[in-house]
């Protein structure tokens, strides 16, 4: 049987993501079908939502929004869905010039 396809074609299986430190950092993927769940994890360990992490859906789209982004976020985050999943390489830059003036 054909495997079935979880993520849209154009979604690259492997992106790199440059966030800078105290700003929020957007990882997002889209799959084929509106109505698929998809799990995020970051090392290997299942995200949820919590106060640091936004989990985000509208449409095809799927979003993991880290707040205020630390060097502890760096790291590989990935999602999966259906047995496949797509990963992120998230690198946490300098300080953000807002953070140091105010």
């Amino acid at each position: 049987p054909e495997p079935k396809v979880v993520f849209a074609k154009e979604q690259p299986a492997h992106s790199e993501v440059q966030a800078v430190a105290g700003a929020s950092a957007t990882l997002s993927c889209e799959v084929a079908q509106a109505q698929t769940e998809v799990t995020w994890y970051k090392d290997g360990k299942k995200l949820s939502s919590s106060s640091k992490v936004r989990v985000e859906a509208s449409g095809r789209g799927r979003r993991l929004v880290v707040q205020q982004a630390g060097k502890a976020d760096a790291g590989e985050y990935s999602c999966e869905a259906g047995g496949q999943s797509v990963s992120f390489h998230l690198d946490v830059t300098g300080q953000s010039w807002r953070r140091i003036l105010s």
